[in-house]
């Protein structure tokens, strides 16, 4: 749209035209990142979608009973979107949506639910508003797919989850050979939070027992689902350090993940005994 008005300063006569933003109704598939309240009937609901990547969108009316969009809104959820996108504004406006999977296995799952709050807090950190994220967005939902259907080690599952999305957004840690010097490693390596794995000679925050570094391996290796490997709590506490200082910020997840089971709890297994 355009609209023309008399500018005096420019000339008797001449018309100036300026371009009005154009609003554009697009539909895409989109997964719920988080939600904040905005007033009290409205709320902004953040997603990840493969083309625009981190998207806050207001979704109007969605805090009044028997709003027809408030039960598909849910954080987890994968859904099919309507909205209307404004190139001026950061927050875009929800017109629609249907569910296209509610990960039930992971939301009726107190452990599962709350491990899968870490990945989705690094999906929301590592992405960014209007840039596509198809990779990341493919890995969260296979991630999701996967924690799903998951009936081992909690933990575990979320180990290779985290390592998984640090990979696709560009933060893989070394795993390999010595993040300083490119050494070889031994078999119970340390651990920088500055890159990866560290060989004998070089400094290191943490350190790998052998177990762990044989599941470390095993995760990096298999990039579309987790293997059937166990790894030990301090891998997970480990990665999520590593995390914190590559990405430089404090999840609230791993600090709810500390609380109730304990930085050196037992392993979490999928289902509620």
């Amino acid at each position: 749209m355009f609209l023309c008005s008399y500018n005096a300063g420019a000339g008797c006569g001449r018309a100036v035209v300026r371009r009005e933003p154009q609003v554009v109704l697009e539909k895409s598939e989109a997964l719920v990142l988080r939600g904040v309240d905005f007033s009290q009937s409205s709320r902004i609901v953040t997603f990840l979608c493969p083309q625009r990547g981190r998207m806050p969108c207001m979704v109007k009316g969605v805090r009044r009973p028997r709003n027809a969009l408030a039960g598909a809104l849910d954080t987890f959820h994968r859904l099919e979107i309507v909205y209307t996108w404004k190139d001026s504004r950061r927050v875009q406006q929800l017109t629609d949506c249907s569910l296209l999977e509610a990960y039930d296995g992971v939301r009726d799952d107190l452990d599962k639910s709350m491990f899968a709050s870490l990945p989705l807090e690094i999906a929301d950190t590592v992405a960014h508003d209007n840039e596509p994220s198809r990779e990341l967005y493919a890995a969260l939902v296979a991630g999701l797919d996967g924690l799903n259907r998951w009936t081992g080690d909690v933990r575990s599952h979320c180990t290779w989850f985290v390592l998984r999305l640090l990979s696709v957004s560009g933060f893989a840690p070394a795993v390999q050979e010595c993040c300083f010097c490119g050494a070889d490693v031994t078999a119970a390596p340390g651990f920088s939070y500055e890159g990866g794995v560290t060989c004998g000679r070089c400094p290191g925050e943490a350190s790998l027992t052998p177990e762990d570094y044989a599941a470390l391996l095993a995760f990096s290796e298999n990039k579309d689902s987790c293997p059937p490997v166990e790894a030990g709590p301090e891998l997970f506490e480990t990665l999520c350090s590593y995390a914190s200082h590559q990405l430089d910020r404090t999840f609230r997840s791993v600090r709810v993940l500390d609380q109730m089971f304990g930085r050196a709890g037992a392993a979490r297994r999928g289902g509620r005994q």
